[in-house]
């Protein structure tokens, strides 16, 4: 499947993953018979999938994302370590095609809650609590610059960005090390106090 396309796995594909997440997930196992499995290739790791399980029969809705390559599965864990440490274990293939998949990626699970960065490459990607005027909204929309390599670095790779922190909007630079390591290397404030959600207020 190429990169970024989710498919529903099915059969003895499904079966083996589910068997494989249950062996690596910590809470109540999945049962095949209500698991619905969604995955995608990765551009940059190859052999590896991002897979979603997801069962809606349970109350509240169980769910797990996790890597998996066939062999090994992976749970994906929502803190700064993890995916550092997946890509220093694995040979990431990092290159002009590649990295901005890499990036996504890493904005989608390297944090939750309060502490995660969201990318923003347009204003629906901002969770809003309110909706801004319509004035705001095009002077915002004018602000947005969507994910965007610019050059390689040293490292890696450059990327401009544009990042929205609990309220507060940035225009960002972010480089890309080929060994899978992002920093921030600077910002701009675009708006502040914006009114998104609580979980990126923590209020």
């Amino acid at each position: 499947m190429p990169a970024g396309a989710y498919e529903k796995m099915e059969g003895s594909k499904a079966r083996k993953f589910i068997e494989r997440l249950n062996k690596a997930w910590s809470g109540s196992p999945f049962e095949e018979a209500r698991t619905v499995v969604h995955a995608r290739s990765l551009s940059f790791a190859k052999g590896w999938v991002l897979a979603e399980a997801s069962d809606a029969m349970a109350m509240p809705e169980k769910k797990c994302v996790a890597l998996d390559d066939g062999k090994t599965c992976m749970p994906i864990e929502y803190g700064p370590d993890f995916i550092p440490k997946f890509a220093s274990n694995q040979n990431l293939y990092l290159s002009h095609e590649t990295a901005t998949d890499y990036l996504r990626f890493w904005f989608e699970y390297a944090r939750s809650g309060t502490e995660r960065f969201v990318l923003v490459e347009n204003l629906e990607d901002i969770p809003w609590r309110e909706e801004p005027t319509p004035q705001a909204r095009k002077s915002l929309t004018k602000s947005i610059i969507p994910l965007t390599l610019v050059s390689p670095s040293d490292r890696g790779f450059l990327f401009k960005a544009t990042l929205l922190f609990r309220d507060t909007l940035m225009a960002s630079t972010l480089e890309v090390e080929s060994a899978g390591r992002v920093a921030l290397k600077d910002k701009s404030v675009i708006a502040e106090s914006l009114t998104v959600t609580d979980s990126l207020t923590g209020f």
